[in-house]
């Protein structure tokens, strides 16, 4: 097998792989926001209640913070394959 066929494959399976971790980290986010308004609509969570919205918030922080982190992250890659594309 070419060298170069082998890289196209290896940079294939690289796409594939951070355009799933994107994808998946976009629905990971938009299911928690759906999930926190339905509950908050249905009154689920008492918004007056200062101890139940602190462990909302930093919970919201984390789950959001690190889909955000991982989505940049998988975007950032995606962005730098074509360059790499032009090496081959």
């Amino acid at each position: 097998m070419d060298d170069g066929v082998k890289k196209k494959n290896l940079l294939d399976l690289q796409f594939q792989k951070y355009l799933t971790l994107a994808s998946t980290s976009i629905i990971i986010m938009f299911t928690y926001l759906v999930g926190v308004g339905i509950a908050i609509l249905t009154k689920q969570v008492d918004l007056n209640d200062f101890i139940v919205m602190g462990i909302l918030f930093v919970v919201s922080g984390g789950i959001l913070g690190i889909c955000s982190a991982l989505f940049f992250k998988a975007i950032f890659h995606l962005k730098n394959i074509p360059e790499v594309i032009k090496d081959i």
